[in-house]
């Protein structure tokens, strides 16, 4: 155990992201200098350690943070980054892959997919993981404009055609992008594809196509 009297050894070199989209050496610092006077008169102890975890872990746009002491009393921060997966467009905020609110910076320009409308938060998550399925999608990544939302249900708008597309609810939603992808390899046919006009798969196993 480290002697009370030792004091760590503050570095911002030894400060490590997984990714830095929206924080940097900086802005790790300045959260600390918000909680102490000073970085170079904290004890090297394992409260102190917890402590300063703590209170980096509490910045909107870290997911995870782990903070130990070396040998030598060096203070080393890990830090990884939320990732965003979605621009919730009508608010201030984008949403991560775990379903969390990051807050916009007005100077960083991600390209995402965007979602418009009211969502409860409780089914944040369900939405994060429509937009990774899109994602992480070959032709849905290219094939889906944006997601969308009214009182009753969530839609996809599309590119290159003029329907939309009607998912209901967010449950079951890889059986729903699935039926909706053996629907379009079936046809493979732009000029009867730009004959519907409204999509649903709101049911199980099947897709209903309502032309213009």
């Amino acid at each position: 155990m480290k002697n009370t009297s030792e004091k760590l050894i503050f570095n911002e070199k030894n400060i490590q992201f997984s990714s830095n989209n929206f924080i940097n050496n900086d802005s790790i610092k300045i959260n600390l200098l918000d909680n102490y006077k000073s970085l170079d008169s904290l004890n090297a102890d394992i409260e102190t350690v917890y402590e300063i975890e703590q209170i980096i872990s509490r910045i909107p746009f870290i997911k995870k943070a782990n903070v130990y002491l070396t040998v030598n009393s060096d203070l080393i921060i890990q830090v990884q980054e939320k990732k965003p997966v979605l621009n919730l467009y009508n608010s201030d905020y984008l949403l991560s892959e775990n379903g969390q609110l990051i807050p916009k910076i007005d100077s960083l320009n991600i390209d995402l997919i965007s979602f418009f409308g009211e969502i409860d938060p409780t089914i944040y998550i369900n939405l994060s993981n429509l937009s990774k399925m899109i994602i992480k999608d070959d032709f849905l990544k290219d094939h889906i404009k944006y997601i969308y939302s009214d009182s009753l249900s969530f839609y996809l708008s599309v590119n290159r055609f003029n329907y939309n597309i009607e998912l209901g609810s967010l449950e079951n939603i890889s059986e729903k992008l699935n039926n909706y992808k053996v629907f379009i390899a079936s046809i493979m046919d732009d000029e009867i594809l730009n004959k519907y006009s409204h999509l649903n798969l709101k049911f199980n196993k099947q897709v209903i196509a309502q032309k213009k």
